[in-house]
């Protein structure tokens, strides 16, 4: 075999094994996405009481609506206690904090810290000081629908239930490239949450819209202080099978925030979530293949571990013999550029799926690297165009 047919085979099994993963994938999410749509049905329950953490870190721009979001939570006052999180931020953020928290109803509560610390270690100090039963996690720059937080703990009347997160609503502008990969990218990724709850648990919790017993958050602040890299939400479904509890997806309990305006800067964001991802997967190993994980360990976390840690390398290993057989054999892989050409000039949503998939995948691979390097993923340097005021006065 020459060196150019080693790069052409190269190129059709990168390519074909990725084509097969995915829609063999889909298929399966496809049948336990219609299972979820018919077991669909109504929970009653009683008012839990929730602790509400917030860390934030210089949100004067956007801290005024925070509060005003939380104000129009319809759920009980007396059952929710309200706990920001302040990591010694340099601008008004405290300040109006408490000079609001002094006229609202909600019992607010800021903890302020020495240092600015990371996000994960801002919500165990909230953890320590919470009151409620369940934990809510969430962000200075999250804003849920009023009936949010009823949506998520209704699930807790049942005692298998251990963390519920929600779903987000990208918001921003509709001409900006950001947005637009972002919806993209949403579609999918909650397609595949809403199955693998029916399946078993979701892995993927969103710290925007995150809520879980008390118990096993307690649990899991041991295991945080351990990894630089595996984040309070990314862990949260880990630590919950690990105590015998499902995580679980509500596409009811929404939330809004604004996407990144530009490609570089949702590629930033991308690469933390990758970071965490991959960080929380390596920090809970012990529950890959294990049958007492169920499903989750036996079909689900394997199944990340490929898309999170395999697909990326076998992406660019592909790429780069793609060009290379281009090059030198163009007759052999003529087909991948007509797909390619096809994918972008078909459509909108294709061309921005297309986009979006080669963004993640450079994402991932970028992760990994992180987390070789040991490199810290918990400080979130917030993205301008995602404060921005126009915006939140126009909504």
């Amino acid at each position: 075999m020459t060196l150019t047919d080693f790069f052409v085979t190269l190129t059709w099994v990168s390519f074909l094994f990725i084509l097969f993963f995915y829609s063999s994938y889909f298929i399966v999410l496809k049948y336990f996405n219609k299972k979820a749509i018919s077991n669909k049905k109504q929970l009653k329950f009683s008012y839990p009481t929730v602790s509400l953490l917030i860390p934030v870190y210089n949100e004067e721009k956007i801290i005024t609506k925070k509060i005003q979001n939380i104000e129009e939570l319809d759920y009980p006052t007396e059952k929710i206690d309200v706990i920001f999180i302040d990591g010694k931020s340099i601008d008004k953020t405290q300040e109006i904090i408490e000079n609001i928290s002094k006229k609202s109803k909600k019992s607010i509560t800021i903890i302020k810290q020495d240092k600015r610390d990371g996000y994960t270690r801002a919500v165990i100090k909230g953890i320590m000081k919470s009151k409620g039963e369940i934990i809510m996690a969430t962000d200075g720059a999250s804003f849920h629908y009023s009936d949010a937080l009823t949506h998520l703990v209704k699930h807790f009347t049942n005692p298998k239930i251990g963390a519920v997160t929600g779903k987000e609503v990208v918001k921003g502008n509709a001409y900006n490239l950001g947005p637009q990969m972002e919806k993209s990218y949403r579609g999918f990724y909650d397609f595949m949450r809403k199955a693998e709850t029916e399946m078993d648990s979701t892995p993927d919790a969103k710290g925007e819209i995150l809520a879980v017993r008390k118990k096993i958050c307690l649990a899991l602040i041991e295991r945080l202080m351990l990894s630089p890299n595996a984040s309070f939400d990314s862990c949260v479904p880990y630590q919950a099978n690990l105590m015998g509890y499902q995580t679980i997806f509500d596409e009811d309990a929404k939330y809004y925030e604004y996407a990144p305006s530009s490609f570089i800067d949702l590629t930033k964001v991308q690469i933390r979530r990758a970071t965490v991802l991959i960080g929380a997967m390596f920090l809970f190993r012990n529950l890959f293949l294990n049958k007492k994980s169920g499903r989750f360990g036996l079909v689900i976390l394997p199944i990340h571990f490929v898309m999170y840690c395999l697909i990326p390398s076998i992406f660019f290993i592909g790429v780069f013999s793609f060009f290379f057989s281009t090059f030198f054999a163009p007759i052999s892989v003529g087909i991948f550029w007509i797909a390619i050409v096809i994918l972008l000039v078909a459509n909108k949503a294709t061309r921005l799926f297309l986009i979006s998939f080669v963004q993640t995948q450079y994402a991932l691979v970028i992760g990994l690297f992180r987390l070789v390097r040991r490199k810290d993923s918990l400080f979130i340097k917030s993205i301008p165009s995602t404060r921005d005021s126009t915006l939140f006065n126009a909504c």
